[in-house]
């Protein structure tokens, strides 16, 4: 799920519980009960309204979106890890 948080970008990534009989059907996000979309899309909006921000949640993408996001924020992980041990002497 995309957000627009003061104007960046800043994707959610909806997951299941596989071993949860209550969802562990789902492959997709759109699967889920529409009910169940509209309070996860409400959530983000109120929680970042708390904080004083304003964000539009955009439509769920598709599963195969949320690899190239997961991707990315590895390898970010991965460089920001490697700095910080670089900065540690490890």
């Amino acid at each position: 799920m995309t957000m627009i948080d003061s104007g960046a970008s800043d994707d959610k990534i909806i997951a299941v519980a596989t071993n949860d009989p209550e969802f562990n059907s789902y492959v997709e996000a759109k699967e889920l009960p529409s009910h169940r979309l509209q309070v996860l899309k409400r959530f983000f909006q109120d929680y970042k309204q708390l904080e004083g921000k304003q964000v539009q949640v955009e439509d769920i993408r598709p599963a195969y979106a949320a690899m190239n996001v997961i991707e990315k924020a590895l390898a970010r992980y991965e460089k920001e890890r490697e700095r910080l041990r670089a900065q540690d002497g490890h």
